[in-house]
């Protein structure tokens, strides 16, 4: 064995866990072992690489033109209401929905009539697709006219957008979250105001959406966040003539949703804080100079994952049993390149570009993982690591400097090169990820090395 054997003690007296093993093992607290493919050579050993951690915030993508959207980003949705979780650190979040809707080039004659009696009534008819908070209570909801035309595609949480001062739906209208379909009534002087532009059909719609400049919508004394299908979003008029009830559907076109954070304290002791729709994530940075990874630089690399917990547990241990929260079905980890020339690309590590001048890379994750976890597989973190250290010994710096993690409603999925990425769905949703322990175990690289 080399004299670079030493880092055996290095490793115990930097108080790393290491864990020897002939053949294959599971050293996950979260159920994600090293792999289950036999590891060559020598009496491989298997040991936790602990990153410095930092919190970040990015504004996430909320706005969404179905017009526009990939044919692959077949779901989104826009948010409405108010939720206080309970989870410390999380604060109060609001969020504002926007809504705007596609023209028509033909509408049945009942309705279309200029000459018929103006009985027209109209309804925002919402898809639940997500809840968060309180289940016990309805909640009151108010819609308002926007003032102009709003551009919400790829739009971040941090907008807004102006809307008339008063109210057009009905009275205390409310609606029941846990119900699948809910209706928001109109007032009869908006459909009565609005007749011109409602009955405007041209063969591309064009005329409609000129005129028609969509909706805001909030609940802002809800006790809970609801979450819509902008694709089922429908605006419907309705007309009943002779007995017989004739309706037309605009179909939602445009959604965005609108948050913001207010009283957010510390969280809990031992956890940092991840929360969707605000933008907290983590940063994690490796330092190859430091122990143990300065010395591993010539030592073969059998398998590597990232691992970024998330302790579902923890979370439930602060929910009341009327309250309810969802866990997220995916998370997003994006690395950030060295800024050398000679760096390797993302293609090179088995990534995917995620920005134009490709300093950023989206790391593939294992769909399974989720929502327990965070892991970037062996196929892509070996690279990642096998190069950095290849890098570092002839004295340049590792592939990448830093990792942010995002929590991203939508099932991970294996990116191939070239795929569209997808921006997370719309949520509120918060993670605690333990910084310190065994049970569960911080975010961290589980190596798998043989010894020189």
């Amino acid at each position: 064995m080399s004299t670079r054997s030493s880092w055996l003690p290095a490793l115990l007296i930097g108080g790393i866990v290491l864990v020897s093993f002939t053949g294959c093992s599971d050293s996950s607290d979260v159920g994600l072992g090293v792999g289950s493919d036999p590891l060559g050579g020598g009496d491989p050993a298997t040991f936790d690489a602990l990153p410095t951690l930092d919190t970040t915030r990015t504004a996430p993508i909320t706005g969404d033109n179905a017009r526009d959207r990939p044919r692959s980003q077949n779901a989104w949705r826009f948010l409405i209401g108010v939720v206080d979780d309970p989870v410390p650190g999380t604060g109060i979040v609001e969020a504002e929905g926007y809504l705007d809707f596609a023209g028509r080039s033909t509408l049945p004659s009942e309705i279309a009539d200029p000459n018929a009696p103006d009985s027209l009534t109209a309804e925002l008819r919402l898809t639940t697709d997500y809840f968060h908070g309180t289940s016990t209570t309805s909640m009151e909801v108010e819609v308002y006219n926007l003032t102009e035309e709003e551009d919400m595609d790829s739009t971040r949480a941090t907008a807004s957008f102006s809307a008339d001062p008063s109210p057009v739906s009905v009275e205390m209208a409310t609606i029941n979250p846990s119900d699948s379909l809910v209706t928001i009534q109109l007032q009869q002087s908006w459909v009565n105001n609005n007749l011109g532009t409602l009955r405007n059909t041209s063969s591309d719609g064009a005329d409609f959406e000129d005129e028609f400049h969509g909706f805001k919508i909030i609940a802002p004394n809800s006790e809970a966040v609801a979450g819509f299908s902008s694709s089922d979003a429908a605006l419907r008029l309705r007309r009943v003539a002779s007995g017989d009830t004739v309706t037309a559907d605009y179909s939602g076109l445009k959604t965005f949703t609108h948050l913001e954070q207010r009283n957010a304290g510390d969280p809990p002791s031992g956890y940092r804080l991840m929360q969707d729709g605000i933008g907290a994530g983590l940063s994690m940075e490796w330092d190859f100079s430091e122990p143990p990874l300065d010395t591993l630089e010539s030592d073969p690399l059998n398998r590597a994952e990232i691992v970024v917990p998330n302790d579902t547990s923890a979370l439930e241990s602060f929910t009341p049993s009327d309250f309810e929260r969802p866990q997220p079905q995916g998370y997003r980890i994006i690395a950030t390149r060295a800024s050398a020339p000679d760096a390797p690309s993302c293609r090179a590590v088995g990534a995917v570009a995620f920005s134009d001048a490709n300093e950023a890379c989206l790391l593939p994750l294992r769909p399974s993982a989720a929502p327990t976890a965070a892991l970037v597989p062996d196929n892509v973190s070996r690279p990642i690591f096998e190069q950095s250290f290849r890098r570092v010994r002839d004295g340049q710096s590792p592939v990448f400097t830093t990792f942010r993690v995002f929590v991203a409603d939508r099932e991970n999925t294996s990116v191939n090169q070239g795929a569209t990425i997808q921006p997370g769905l719309p949520t509120t949703l918060p993670v605690l990820v333990p910084d310190e322990g065994t049970d569960p175990k911080p975010p961290r690289a589980a190596l798998t090395v043989t010894p020189l």
